[in-house]
């Protein structure tokens, strides 16, 4: 038996070979599991989600660029993703109620003023991003193509713009 390289394994799955796709599943399948189980708390979602990350996987392998990352950590990120996309859409539809019962949390209203004044420290064109990518749930690529930004750009500005959050909530919670 061939023990291939990520980078073999990844160029035999962009072809289309299904068998090359088995072995990355035996490979990395564990990984996407626990990611989904992690954030989708392992209820009925998380097994739905592992195949939609499976497909995304199958579906955009070519995209992954093995000298900014590994394919472990760029399967991961493909998975994290997809979840918080699976997260977004099926809480919007009020279908994960169930994922934040025992989670104490503020009125919907205290939510939405929190998170309002919190996007007032950004500016306007990161506030329009977040609103975009984060509440209307619009793909980074999309965005890229109608502002005519590059994707890289985007993610940049969407980590920085989390960190920016996070600061602004400890100060916030330090008051």
């Amino acid at each position: 038996m061939h023990l291939y390289t990520d980078q073999e394994l990844a160029a035999l799955v962009a072809k289309g070979d299904q068998k090359a796709f088995g072995l990355l599943v035996e490979r990395y399948g564990g990984l996407i599991k626990a990611i989904a189980n992690y954030h989708l708390r392992a209820t009925p979602y998380a097994e739905e989600c592992v195949n939609d990350c499976l497909f995304a996987v199958w579906r955009n392998i070519g995209r992954w660029d093995s000298g900014k990352n590994t394919l472990k950590n760029w399967i991961g990120a493909v998975c994290k993703y997809k979840c918080l996309d699976y997260l977004r859409r099926h809480y919007r539809d009020g279908c994960l109620c169930e994922l934040t019962e025992d989670i104490p949390a503020e009125e919907p209203e205290d939510v939405r003023r929190l998170a309002e004044e919190l996007l007032e420290g950004l500016n306007p064109e990161d506030r329009r991003l977040f609103y975009d990518h984060y509440i209307n749930g619009e793909s980074v690529v999309d965005i890229a193509e109608r502002t005519g930004d590059r994707p890289d750009r985007l993610y940049n500005r969407l980590s920085l713009g989390r960190k920016k959050l996070r600061n602004l909530y400890k100060e916030r919670e330090q008051v």
